[in-house]
């Protein structure tokens, strides 16, 4: 067999263990280069994650999945009790520094939570948001690549974590306050029964289910934090990076033995995947 032949195989190998919702290569960052213990993401880095805002604010982060939708944590969308309107929301799209003249603000056609999930809970924490105006594709636009349905657990993986929430678990200005230029950090996978030791240890009753996934370190340090919600766990770089989780909640942010958790998309790669087709 040929070294030609052998790479073909390997890079069909490797987009095969991907889901791709959209009509142009998934995964794919054309440039490369607060999350708490993070840095500054390159411009074009993550040319998937956009910031989901309210009354002309970041509140969460998102992902897109093709020219039309676009995947967060259902709990961003819920307020009082009550999901969101499509006139309160605005998608920020091709975004880095917050400050800047947005690159393009798209408006929501439609909200779908997934119907298992109620608010104010983080069980099924995921949604799903149609915009009202088809994407354009760009170095700074592109889709994300997401797993196949039930692909394994990631464990010990190293991923990345990204978003333009909190530098610090102090919400004042003077430890930090939130980030306008899109941060990244990265964090380890571990087994949920890691995970669920570790929280035990540290006297907290926590039920971590099996749709849920959990990322960051021992001695904490380094986790996603308030804001961060909705946005992208990913695995691999360059030209094959995946979307495998969501930031959904935790308690506090970089705690010791305390790693964030995040909804398991390859759980719901098939609702997706049927809601998208409707």
């Amino acid at each position: 067999m040929t070294l030609l032949c052998l790479l073909l195989l390997l890079t069909s190998a490797a987009a095969a263990q991907m889901t791709n919702f959209a009509d142009v290569a998934c995964g794919r960052a054309p440039r490369l280069g607060r999350i708490v213990g993070g840095k500054d993401a390159a411009n074009g880095e993550f040319p998937w994650i956009v910031s989901i805002t309210r009354r002309g604010g970041h509140f969460c982060g998102g992902t897109v999945l093709n020219n039309r939708w676009v995947l967060t944590a259902a709990h961003c969308l819920c307020s009082g009790g009550l999901v969101l309107g499509t006139g309160d929301l605005r998608i920020l799209v091709g975004g880095h520094d917050l400050r800047l003249p947005p690159a393009k603000y798209v408006g929501v056609r439609n909200v779908l939570l997934h119907p298992s999930y109620s608010c104010s809970k983080y069980l099924n924490d995921i949604a799903l948001l149609e915009l009202d105006e088809e994407l354009s594709w760009s170095d700074a636009v592109r889709p994300a690549c997401l797993p196949t349905n039930y692909q394994g657990s990631f464990s010990d993986s190293v991923a990345v974590v990204a978003g333009w929430g909190w530098t610090s678990e102090q919400t004042s200005a003077s430890a930090g306050g939130r980030t306008n230029i899109l941060q990244k950090v990265e964090l380890t996978v571990l087994g949920n029964d890691r995970c669920r030791a570790w929280y035990k240890s540290m006297g907290k009753k926590v039920k971590i289910h099996d749709s849920q996934m959990c990322a960051g370190f021992e001695q904490g340090g380094k986790d996603s934090c308030w804001a961060d919600s909705g946005g992208p766990l990913m695995v691999g770089e360059g030209q094959n990076t995946m979307v495998i989780g969501i930031v959904s909640t935790g308690i506090g942010c970089a705690r010791p033995k305390l790693p964030g958790l995040y909804t398991r998309i390859s759980d719901y790669v098939s609702w997706i995947d049927q809601t998208l087709r409707r």
